[in-house]
């Protein structure tokens, strides 16, 4: 009889190889930080909603289109955060203060929903291509504001029309 510790050895290593490449080529949960996207993600409504934070399920690989919700890495810190695609290369688009901005070929423009506390396109620019990681594809935690991509498609929509 092989010790317990060997038993483990062998099912990691049939089991964790699997889950990296899920992990790194299909689906992952990412759990989204701050209020840079509320209402559409974290909403801060009631007391309830501000206790828990948002698991969305996320797709790499993805084809990323204007108005997704996309997971890139921040320029300035390398961390994952979650932003709306609103401009991709060779588009522009119109700034608060009346200004045109152009995005550059290889570049897309992010945005936060939230505008107020969103650190997003409108402080960094426009963001290379290679940052995007995944595309959000669902809510999964907390289960009440569990839903699918339509719905927050449609969330976003009306955010972006008030």
């Amino acid at each position: 009889m092989a010790p317990s510790w060997r038993k483990v050895a062998k099912a990691a290593w049939i089991a964790v190889p699997p889950l990296v490449f899920i992990k790194d080529r299909w689906v992952w949960i990412y759990c989204v930080e701050g209020r840079s996207m509320s209402p559409t993600l974290n909403p801060q409504d009631t007391l309830l909603n501000r206790c828990f934070r948002d698991c969305v399920l996320v797709h790499r690989n993805a084809e990323f289109r204007k108005g997704d919700l996309v997971v890139l890495k921040d320029p300035g810190t390398n961390c994952h955060i979650v932003k709306r695609l609103v401009a991709q290369e060779h588009e522009f688009l119109a700034q608060r203060d009346g200004t045109l901005a152009a995005v550059p070929a290889g570049h897309v423009w992010v945005e936060g929903d939230n505008a107020d506390m969103s650190v997003d396109s409108r402080t960094f620019g426009p963001v290379p291509m290679g940052l995007l990681d995944a595309l959000r594809v669902s809510v999964v935690w907390p289960f009440w504001r569990a839903r699918w991509i339509d719905d927050l498609a449609d969330e976003g929509a009306t955010a972006e029309a008030r």
